[in-house]
């Protein structure tokens, strides 16, 4: 007999990402444009400053992830869309889906937001 995948009513929050994946990346870059290639990059800190940095070519529909770059803990993610656009946000970042840096771009804009799964 199969048994579902599903969490139960009383499971955590943090129980059910181990169950979804034992390791998440801790940066997922998404081009959601199917016409458009974008040029991305990404600075990753702390207080004691840059802790990571990398640009980006993501052509149409590409999706790039980087796991075990970052140690876990609380960042200041910047990113800027082909030197134009840029969006800054506080993340806490560790090996959960829930706290993975996501920079998803498309349509000429970017957007940085924290969790996989929202």
């Amino acid at each position: 007999m199969l048994q579902s995948a599903q969490p139960s009513a009383d499971t955590t929050t943090e129980e059910a990402d181990r169950r979804v994946a034992r390791r998440s990346e801790e940066l997922h870059l998404r081009n959601f444009d199917l016409n458009r290639e974008y040029t991305l990059t990404v600075q990753v800190s702390d207080g004691d400053g840059l802790v990571f940095a990398n640009r980006y070519y993501l052509t149409p529909g590409k999706t790039v992830s980087e796991l075990g770059r970052i140690p876990p803990g609380e960042y200041e993610v910047r990113v800027e869309l082909d030197g134009r656009r840029q969006q800054t946000a506080t993340c806490e970042i560790d090996r959960t889906p829930r706290e993975t840096a996501l920079v998803e771009v498309g349509n000429g804009t970017v957007s940085l937001t924290q969790g996989l799964y929202r």
